[in-house]
């Protein structure tokens, strides 16, 4: 295939695949169509089943975009900070991606569990989140910031569950500012070196 057209097919399943983000964050998966993203985008439904060849599988490119999205926000939350600082900075980028994803994200844990695509991109997105807090925590280890008697990845999988758990909490309905608070004191208490 030349080039240009390559390009070109490329260019169309990306704007196709941020239509198709739009439309799952306002409406969720099951209240949208191939039919709704083809009239956004003035195509037809056939020519959408050219790039993706049902909605999972295009629900599965969303969920990769929303992924490439959200990466580097663990490293920018802690770039030139503090252990304190950058996870009080990383809790309130989690706390804006919240209402907007939450929905959508509870819909793609739903997809995993039969489609495999999707279950390997999930999988992978928190791989890459633990190793970016495992390498942080290491690299306080390494100034003296936090005691090196802490196993890393341990600590890693346990800022990971805890920020799941509070932010499940906040959509329940708890205050963000107590559950920043409750954040930065475990992660504290968590890392303190004695």
């Amino acid at each position: 295939m030349p080039r240009i057209i390559r390009e070109y097919r490329d260019e169309v399943k990306r704007k196709i695949i941020r239509t198709a983000f739009t439309h799952f964050l306002e409406k969720g998966y099951h209240g949208t169509t191939m039919g709704s993203i083809a009239e956004s985008l003035g195509v037809t439904k056939p020519a959408l089943y050219q790039y993706f060849p049902g909605k999972e599988e295009l629900f599965a490119a969303v969920a990769e975009l929303a992924r490439d999205d959200f990466k580097g926000t663990l490293e920018r939350s802690f770039a030139g900070r503090n252990l304190a600082e950058g996870s009080a900075a990383l809790f309130d980028a989690l706390l804006r991606y919240v209402p907007q994803f939450n929905g959508m994200y509870s819909e793609m844990l739903l997809l995993a569990t039969r489609n495999e695509r999707l279950r390997q991109i999930l999988a992978e997105d928190r791989k890459e989140d633990i190793w970016v807090i495992e390498r942080f925590i290491r690299r306080q280890q390494e100034t003296g910031l936090v005691s090196k008697e802490h196993n890393p990845r341990v600590l890693a999988l346990a800022c990971d569950a805890l920020a799941n758990g509070l932010l499940m909490d906040v959509l329940m309905g708890m205050d963000k500012e107590e559950a920043k608070a409750v954040w930065v004191a475990a992660i504290s208490q968590l890392t303190r070196v004695e």
